[in-house]
C-alpha cells in the first residue's frame, strides 16, 4: 500500500520522511508536548521543508503533507502490528 503514493511525491524529497520520524519520536519524548499535537508539528515541519526546498506553491505543499502521512502512517504500522500481540 505505501508503493502506491511513492509517485504521488518528487524523488528527491524522500529523506524529509525518515527526518519526520526523528522529529515525532524528539517531540513523543519531550514532556510538555502532548501527544495530539505531536502530528501538527511534523505537517508544519514537512509542509515548510518542503516548500523551503522546492519553494511556495501548491505542489510543494501537497509533497509536505503527503510527507508527513507517509511519516505517520509507516510509523503506525509499525507500532501497531508490534504491540498487535498486546491489544486483544
Amino acid at each position: 500500500m505505501l508503493a502506491d503514493y511513492i509517485h504521488f511525491m518528487k524523488d528527491d524529497f524522500w529523506f524529509i520522511v525518515p527526518a519526520l520520524w526523528f522529529i515525532g519520536y524528539a517531540c513523543k519524548r519531550t514532556p510538555f508536548i502532548p501527544d495530539w499535537l505531536i502530528v501538527w508539528i511534523l505537517l508544519c515541519i514537512g509542509v515548510l521543508a518542503s516548500c523551503f526546498f522546492y519553494g511556495w506553491s501548491v505542489r510543494a505543499i501537497a509533497d509536505g503533507v503527503i510527507a508527513t502521512g507517509i511519516a505517520v502512517f509507516s510509523h503506525q504500522i509499525v507500532k501497531q502490528t508490534s504491540a498487535r500481540d498486546q491489544i486483544e
